[in-house]
């Protein structure tokens, strides 16, 4: 699958509840949904989302004064029921990309904290045909950090693994680089090698929290991934976890690299 061209432009801004730096000090920021123009998307799929980083509280609106709910709880039905269909996608299957770390504290105090992000793919899950996701170093799937979700048949959950969708072959690492005794971290070390493991079959698609660098526009991530999805060469790696300004960007040997850090990309062919 390749990316030909993503408008830069948003087609919706979707208001939410941002994290403050203390209690009370939440503010309002928005959520770009962007489109983008594909080839290779398997056969009866119309369109695959993709996010990451939705470390958010829905907006008033959204939670009808119910206790605010998580950011990618509230996102889905929206995509299915006023997004998707403007974009005349309500035919053929839609899948997800989840790239990780959708929690953040109910009070909306600080941004940064860890929790059960349970609801979020169950909301994905029962809004999409398929979902295919990586845990953020924030995810947690219930009240302990050991805990891993029970997913449907149709919501595959990777870290460390690989699924295929319709012939599109899809490898998954979740996390960051880091301390091995903290939540959903690797030692540098331990990291490369399974990244570099994954990556020995043939991979159409990488999803991954941290990601590699672009060191021509000097936007964030790691050199030594970069280094290993340039040789190993799959397709599209899908990455979140740091923001960047241009989402799009293309590394040596053709491997492009789509950054869904706090932003919405909606993957479709060109309408004929």
């Amino acid at each position: 699958m390749r990316i030909l061209s993503l408008n830069p432009d948003p087609i919706l801004e979707i208001p939410f509840l941002n994290a403050g730096r203390g209690p009370g000090q939440f503010f309002e920021d928005r959520l770009f949904v962007q489109e983008a123009i594909v080839s290779g998307l398997p056969d009866g799929v119309s369109a695959i989302v993709a996010t990451g980083d939705l470390q958010g509280r829905g907006w008033f609106e959204d939670n009808r004064w119910r206790p605010f709910r998580l950011l990618g709880e509230t996102l889905p039905l929206r995509l299915v029921e006023e997004i998707l269909p403007d974009m005349r996608l309500n035919s053929g299957r839609i899948g997800a990309f989840l790239a990780g770390d959708f929690y953040t504290l109910p009070g909306l105090e600080k941004r940064g904290g860890s929790g059960d992000v349970t609801a979020v793919w169950e909301a994905f899950g029962d809004a999409f045909d398929w979902v295919v996701g990586v845990p953020g170093n924030h995810d947690m799937f219930g009240p302990s950090e050991d805990d891993t979700p029970y997913c449907p048949r149709h919501v595959h959950y990777l870290d460390d693994s690989r699924v295929n969708i319709d012939g599109l072959q899809i490898a998954g690492l979740g996390g960051i680089v880091g301390r091995p005794n903290r939540l959903h971290r690797r030692s540098e070390e331990d990291y490369i090698a399974r990244l570099s493991s994954l990556l020995q079959h043939r991979t159409d698609v990488l999803i991954t929290h941290t990601g590699p660098n672009d060191p021509v526009g000097k936007q964030i991530g790691s050199p030594l991934i970069r280094e290993v999805v340039e040789k190993f060469g799959p397709s599209l790696v899908v990455r979140g976890h740091a923001h960047w300004n241009q989402p799009l960007v293309e590394l040596t040997g053709g491997v492009q690299v789509l950054n869904v850090d706090a932003r919405v990309v909606v993957l479709r062919e060109q309408e004929r």
